[in-house]
């Protein structure tokens, strides 16, 4: 499994817990709430980006280095 997706995971775990724990707790006031959400889930976008990126590098090289096309 890539680290993208490891970090990706536990981005929507560390969301999915600030969402209850505001849902039942009312831990932060609603406009810190809100920040946090749009920080974790900008985090787990680019997370999602760099991962896509990686593979489509990866991917790219190794064609590249296949001869049997010549």
């Amino acid at each position: 499994m890539s680290p993208a997706i490891v970090v990706g995971f536990a981005a929507f775990l560390i969301g999915a817990g600030l969402f209850l724990a505001q849902l039942w707790l009312q831990v932060w006031s609603p406009e810190t709430f809100v920040k946090l959400i749009l920080t974790d889930g900008v985090a787990l976008a680019i997370t999602i980006a760099f991962g896509f990126v990686m593979r489509e590098r990866r991917e790219t090289e190794r064609l590249r280095n296949r001869r049997d096309l010549d």
